[in-house]
């Protein structure tokens, strides 16, 4: 993290991520290796230590934001 800012090439904590309402501020590089930039809030570290601790979330809002992080990887094409 770094200017407020987070960085992260795994795409399930990207959608994880997004899911729970943290803002995408951009995604950089390529489709088959692409950095996902978020805005970090005060509470981004705590939601990244329960992506990586088996947190629960429902499976729409996943999908939904796993549909919206696939959209704008082929978009960078």
């Amino acid at each position: 993290m770094k200017n407020g800012l987070f960085f992260t090439s795994d795409i399930w904590l990207a959608a994880f991520l997004k899911a729970k309402g943290l803002k995408l501020n951009r995604i950089e590089g390529e489709s088959r290796k692409a950095v996902f930039i978020f805005e970090n809030p005060e509470n981004g570290e705590d939601l990244i230590k329960q992506f990586y601790n088996d947190s629960q979330i429902g499976i729409l809002a996943i999908k939904n934001a796993m549909g919206d992080i696939k959209s704008a990887l082929f978009n960078m094409v």
